[in-house]
């Protein structure tokens, strides 16, 4: 509605479905696409703490820049599976990396095996809404928790989760997503990024983290200190 992008509107409008236009729409509060140099320092954590080779997931892959920017040794000893909400961005992903396994559904539908993948990788959308997710979301966490909860699912025992989120999973006040979280994987570090981190590459100022995590063997009752 603003006179300043009447062009572009137009231009869009004209380019898109009406079904697109809808979808592209509802991506914009979360869309946050990565620049290189955050991806290039996960896949650089992630290489030191032994990773080489497995099944790798993005859950919410964008047109799949964290698979443009993996280190050629991990993208030949690794299959590829990515999900991809809005149409277009995985069509788009899907011609990029057509020998990777990309489905264009929510996360939430999407129904992988647990203990499947040896990592999962990647940026979760933020926001301050639920998706429903019978199996993997009993317990109503936000979208990005929720992310985070289900990826845990599908990582095999020892398997490493890094993903970036919202400082909202480390910071709010009710602990029970991180009690949730801690006993079922280790919390290897975390990392603030400046509010900055996003301005270049998807136009919006948020603080967020960068957060590792190991699959334990098995669900522990024990608190850690992180948790509070």
């Amino acid at each position: 509605k603003k006179d300043s992008w009447a062009k572009e509107y137009t231009e869009l409008k004209g380019l898109l479905s009406e079904e697109e236009y809808v979808a592209a729409r509802a991506s914009t509060l979360n869309a946050h696409y990565t620049s290189p140099v955050v991806i290039h320092s996960i896949y650089d954590t992630v290489e030191r703490m032994g990773f080489r080779s497995g099944n790798i997931l993005e859950p919410s892959m964008g047109i799949g820049n964290f698979f443009g920017s993996m280190p050629k040794e991990l993208e030949r000893n690794c299959q590829l599976y990515g999900v991809e909400k809005d149409d277009i961005s995985g069509r788009i992903a899907r011609q990029l990396y057509p020998k990777a396994d990309i489905r264009i559904a929510g996360f939430e539908t999407v129904d992988y095996e647990d203990n499947f993948f040896d990592a999962v990788i990647g940026n979760v959308p933020f926001g301050d809404f639920k998706l429903y997710d019978r199996k993997h979301n009993a317990m109503e966490f936000k979208v990005h928790d929720h992310f985070i909860a289900k990826s845990i699912d599908h990582v095999r025992p020892g398997g490493i989760v890094a993903v970036i989120t919202t400082k909202g999973t480390l910071d709010k006040q009710n602990s029970t997503v991180r009690k949730y979280l801690a006993q079922r994987a280790e919390l290897i570090g975390a990392i603030r990024l400046p509010n900055t981190a996003f301005k270049a590459d998807a136009g919006t100022e948020v603080t967020s983290d960068i957060l590792f995590f190991q699959k334990r063997e098995r669900k522990i009752a024990a608190e850690p200190d992180w948790v509070h």
